[in-house]
């Protein structure tokens, strides 16, 4: 979003909640992938051969691009092409842009309300 004109404390409030988001789910994507890649390596020595580690790269590759959807603290550039979702930095613009209209909708329609309404 552009973040000009907006008033610098709102302006920290707003990227700390999108860091404690981000904190959250690249938190429960390494739950996820810690078993799934122990899981992935076990597979990999049971069956052995020159491709033993086949699972365990394709964990590997689904971590990386994870981690570029989330882009935690920014450094990635942004997910392209074939994804539908793009990244959670497009989602979480997308849910501003919902949640600031709604606001508005429901700040006017008090301002009408107060002003169809005469004071006691």
């Amino acid at each position: 979003m552009d973040s000009v004109g907006r008033n610098p404390r709102i302006e920290l409030i707003r990227e700390t909640a999108v860091l404690q988001i981000k904190l959250l789910v690249d938190g429960l994507r390494d739950a996820v992938l810690i078993p799934v890649s122990l899981g992935a390596a076990l597979i990999g020595l049971f069956r052995g051969g020159p491709d033993c580690s086949r699972e365990f790269n394709r964990v590997l590759k689904v971590g990386r691009r994870s981690e570029r959807w989330i882009n935690l603290f920014g450094h990635h550039r942004p997910l392209q092409g074939d994804s539908r979702t793009g990244s959670m930095d497009s989602i979480l613009e997308q849910v501003e842009i919902v949640v600031k209209d709604q606001y508005q909708k429901k700040r006017s329609a008090t301002e009408k309300t107060e002003q169809n309404d005469p004071p006691d």
